[in-house]
């Protein structure tokens, strides 16, 4: 199980998140989840995901985020990360 957390309070801008694993120690990457979300301060905020996936042989785990797909200056923090 994958749960994550992502907010901001200053920037409206889509961000994207993109989790992956690797059977290979990173040689090779398979999707878990593509996903991107529309930040609009001061109303949405926060994003809170959970993915239950069965992954046998992962050696990598990779979570890459995209602050602002248009290119924009954002920042983006992760505000929970959890993997059981």
């Amino acid at each position: 199980m994958v749960y994550y957390g992502l907010r901001d309070r200053h920037w409206a801008r889509t961000q994207e998140f993109v989790l992956r694993w690797s059977p290979d120690a990173g040689q090779s990457y398979r999707e878990i989840v593509r996903q991107q979300y529309n930040f609009s301060p001061p109303g949405m905020t926060r994003e809170f995901e959970d993915y239950t996936v069965d992954l046998v042989g992962v050696t990598a785990l990779e979570l890459r985020l995209v602050p602002d797909i248009s290119g924009g200056d954002a920042r983006a923090s992760v505000a929970q990360l959890r993997i059981a």
